[in-house]
Order: C-alpha cells, then sequence, then structure tokens
C-alpha cells in the first residue's frame, strides 16, 4: 500500500493535536506535552515542532508557559502542507520491476495503478485539513487521559 512516511504521520498528529489545544483554548504545547498525547518520543516531537514553526504552521515562545499553537486558521493547513515539510518531494516510486524501468522500458504490469493510488492519496492529503480537530468532541483517547493527570 502506498503511504506516507512515518515522520510525516506523527507530524500529522502532533498538528492535529495542537488543534486540539488551540481549540480547548489550553495555551502553548510544549514538545513532552505533545510527545505523551500522541505516544512519541520528546525528541521526534521537537523536531516535528521545530519543523513547522519554520515552515510557518506553527509559531513558538520561549520562557515559562512558552510552547508552540498554531500561527495559521486549522482549515488553512492541508495535511498536504505538512506532510510535504517532512517527505522528499517528486520522489519516483519505485517499478516492480526495479528502478529506471518505467519510463525508459514498456510499461510494468503495475505502472498504471500504481500512479493512480499515488494519484489518490496526494488528492486525499491536498483535500483534508485540520479544521476537522478543531470542531468540539473531536479529542483522542489519549489527549483525554493526559488532561485527567
Amino acid at each position: 500500500m502506498i503511504q506516507i512516511g512515518k515522520t510525516a504521520q506523527n507530524a500529522i498528529s502532533v498538528m492535529s493535536y495542537l488543534t486540539e489545544c488551540q481549540r480547548d483554548e489550553l495555551g502553548p504545547v510544549n514538545s513532552q506535552q505533545a510527545a505523551d498525547a500522541r505516544g512519541i518520543s520528546k525528541a521526534l516531537a521537537a523536531k516535528i515542532l521545530t519543523t513547522l514553526s519554520q515552515a510557518g504552521y506553527i509559531k513558538g515562545s520561549t520562557g515559562p508557559g512558552g510552547g508552540y499553537v498554531l500561527a495559521q486558521e486549522p482549515s488553512s493547513i492541508s495535511l498536504a502542507n505538512v506532510v510535504m515539510c517532512f517527505e522528499v518531494q517528486n520522489k519516483e516510486m519505485m517499478c516492480p520491476f526495479g528502478e529506471g524501468w518505467c519510463g525508459t522500458y514498456k510499461k510494468c504490469p503495475l505502472h498504471d495503478e500504481i500512479f493512480r493510488l499515488k494519484d489518490e492519496v496526494q488528492e486525499f492529503l491536498n483535500e483534508n485539513d485540520f479544521g476537522g480537530f478543531s470542531e468540539p468532541g473531536v479529542t483522542s483517547k489519549r489527549t483525554e487521559e493526559n488532561r485527567l493527570k
């Protein structure tokens, strides 16, 4: 199955958490809170938050009470925006016959289906944004557990 990388998946998860926190007016989120809420390491959460901040999707502040908040409306940030921060762009999918086959020789039997699926994934990422996570009642179980601590 065609899928996005693990870091990009975790970045989507962290962004959904930031959106929930903004909706619930919980204030800035630090890397430890994001890590705990989404079950990832603090180092990975910090890397994701830094990268998203550099891209302009979130903004951070230092000091007591500091952390990260969304820099844009959730509905203006697509899943594709976030994925593009962590995935190699224009990376060609590997042909089942081996690198460099498709486009050089006759198409492999799976060529058209692979590229159709790739296009569907890209369309899904483009058409979906974080606005849905800002709606009341949309909260992960782990986020709820962390709020009760």
